[in-house]
């Protein structure tokens, strides 16, 4: 994988928008939501397994492992793109034990491309979403991938590994879009002429499973924010509930 590089993010938070304008370059691929994190964890957990102990527990080929797990990981993606600088996009890899998996394959912690946004404002999009769709709003929902899985994956790999982490707020990326490329572009180590890349008209690249919901993710034109204010939308109850999620502090983000 190259430049040790994954893309991951709390939902609602601009993981298509960040994902699109990365792809806007020539020598940028990003993913679209990808099954790699499963499948090179299936293959990487069969060593430890009691079951086949009998033909992987072996000099040769506990020599074997880690050079496999390598070179599965570069076929995988030679087969979706020929651009020097691949960044695979799931959720899955702001978990601790893919972040470990990833530091025992690779003998370096990931680079992790993570979107945060105010809580409030996440479960806002999402409650709107649902408005939209004419379904009727109920945050227990959420109480999987959708949000909450992500998010209590993201407290605890943010708080035992802050080093692999650049958060982009997404208020920030709208707002600023040239000032966060940049610092993106920085942390990827990328060295394309960033001044022809235009940032205020974006599309969404590839289409992503859309859990049954009309827009999810859809783009606007142009790089504006939400219309939508979590006071107005979100009862008081559920604005008190979220407002101090935000774990991150505001010096950590990017744009500040």
């Amino acid at each position: 994988m190259n430049n040790s590089i994954v893309f991951t993010g709390l939902p609602r938070s601009g993981i298509t928008l960040l994902a699109s304008m990365l792809n806007k370059d020539k020598d940028i691929y990003v993913t679209t939501s990808s099954p790699f994190v499963e499948l090179l964890w299936r293959n990487y957990s069969i060593w430890s397994e009691d079951t086949y102990a009998g033909e992987l527990d072996t000099d040769n080929m506990r020599k074997l492992k880690i050079p496999f797990l390598r070179g599965l990981t570069e076929l995988y993606y030679s087969q979706l793109t020929s651009k020097p600088v691949v960044i695979d996009k799931r959720r899955a890899w702001q978990n601790v034990i893919n972040i470990e998996m990833y530091r025992d394959i690779f003998g370096v912690l990931p680079k992790i491309i993570c979107p945060v946004r105010r809580v409030v404002d996440i479960i806002t999009s999402w409650k709107v979403l649902y408005k939209k769709n004419n379904k009727q709003w109920n945050y227990e929902d959420l109480k999987s991938n959708k949000f909450e899985t992500a998010y209590y994956d993201l407290k605890e790999s943010y708080a035992k590994y802050p080093e692999c982490f650049l958060l982009v707020d997404y208020d920030n990326l709208v707002d600023d879009p040239h000032n966060v490329m940049d610092q993106v572009y920085d942390f990827i180590g990328c060295r394309c002429d960033r001044r022809i890349l235009n940032f205020e008209v974006i599309k969404a690249t590839e289409l992503e499973g859309n859990h049954g919901l009309t827009g999810l993710h859809t783009l606007r034109n142009k790089l504006v924010r939400s219309d939508d204010k979590a006071e107005d939308i979100l009862t008081e109850d559920e604005f008190m509930k979220f407002s101090d999620w935000d774990f991150w502090t505001v010096k950590e983000l990017v744009g500040c």
